[in-house]
């Protein structure tokens, strides 16, 4: 649960039970944060913590555990002894809002954003994109990818979209960052030599009084680097599109005139009107992590999916599913018809000079699990 809720708020996520494992991705992967359960019975946690001091780690270090709170006390004690950044206990069960809080507190507790910050690291280049794929599920072939921001902070570290995204919205700059966010993504699809049908998806906020602004700068920078706009898919979430704006309307609409492809991303938690659902040029509707990555062992979810999958072919769109982490999600929506899927299964985000050899090792006999592969 932890791992959902902190890709919810903008954190890539790896989780795992093996203690080797895990300290080969503390020392490649470095994590701004570390979630500790202190009652896993292949690791010990006090012997993580020596480990983690012993490596010089940086990273907050969340305790959470099904001890007693005396106990959980005790071993953040132990870890503040030892030099770590210990960032809290959580006992379980624990409620989904207070571990979105902690998340939050976490790099509050580091110090506000400033919008100058964000200036400076547009300058800098510390912002910069990966790239998660998406696959057809038929045929298991690759058919784009995902652009997704990250800032890594010289001080503070990585900082997740969730905490830097609201502060661009709060300040109405959000198009200038999306500008800049479109560029580079078609500056890196120019490398991709050999990939020239793969499309690439961009997350746009519609909460800016400039959003109208976003159909013609696409327009202009995918002519002046020489893209075709077709392999362009902007997406903007259902909460935005089920708003009463009409630019966000018109905005759309334009895109699609142009020849974009248009994404109700996060769909299924914002209270569609179906009858503005049917009215808005979507090519496509994301499903929503939070239904997708359990949907193979939890009926509601799987109910709730299968749904979804149905209402969007019925209204003559296409379905991507996100949040796919095992075969069986994979299998089961095969099964249920869904068009598209990406998630940390598939592929992780990976930097653009990934790309292309993730491409060839997918296209290999030993790539992305084709249709009934675990059969």
């Amino acid at each position: 649960m932890i791992g959902r809720i902190a890709r919810g708020c903008g954190y890539d996520t790896i989780i795992t039970t093996d203690t080797d494992d895990f300290r080969s991705r503390v020392l490649s992967w470095e994590p701004a944060v570390i979630v500790l359960d202190l009652s896993m019975p292949e690791m010990d946690g006090e012997k993580v913590m020596a480990w983690l001091a012993n490596q010089g780690c940086k990273a907050h270090i969340l305790i959470v555990s099904g001890l007693e709170l005396a106990r959980m006390r005790e071993a953040e004690a132990i870890g503040r002894s030892l030099g770590l950044n210990m960032a809290g206990v959580l006992q379980k069960s624990m409620h989904p809002e207070k571990i979105r809080e902690v998340l939050r507190e976490i790099y509050d507790a580091a110090g506000m954003l400033s919008i100058d910050d964000i200036s400076k690291a547009l300058i800098n280049r510390e912002i910069w994109l990966v790239y998660q794929p998406q696959i057809d599920l038929k045929s298991g072939a690759a058919v784009g990818f995902e652009a997704l921001a990250r800032w890594n902070h010289p001080k503070r570290g990585p900082i997740p979209p969730a905490t830097f995204i609201p502060l661009l919205e709060a300040n109405k700059i959000m198009n200038d960052f999306t500008s800049q966010i479109v560029r580079m993504a078609l500056d890196d699809m120019r490398l991709w030599n050999g990939a020239t049908d793969v499309r690439v998806s961009i997350n746009a906020s519609m909460g800016d009084s400039g959003c109208t602004e976003i159909d013609e700068m696409v327009r202009s920078q995918c002519i002046d680097k020489g893209i075709g706009i077709q392999r362009i898919t902007i997406e903007i979430t259902e909460r935005a599109a089920m708003t009463e704006e009409s630019q966000i309307e018109a905005c759309l609409a334009r895109l699609h005139e142009l020849g974009a492809q248009v994404s109700c991303d996060d769909f299924g938690t914002g209270y569609s009107s179906l009858v503005k659902l049917q009215q808005l040029p979507f090519s496509e509707l994301k499903i929503d992590r939070s239904f997708v990555t359990d949907s193979d062992s939890n009926l509601q979810n799987a109910i709730l999916v299968r749904a979804m999958i149905d209402l969007a072919h019925n209204l003559n769109k296409k379905v991507v599913a996100e949040g796919v982490e095992s075969v069986e999600t994979l299998n089961c929506l095969r099964e249920w018809g869904c068009d598209f899927a990406q998630g940390y299964f598939i592929g992780m985000p990976m930097p653009p000079d990934e790309v292309i050899p993730w491409l060839r090792r997918q296209a290999s006999p030993a790539g992305i699990p084709r249709p009934h592969a675990a059969d």
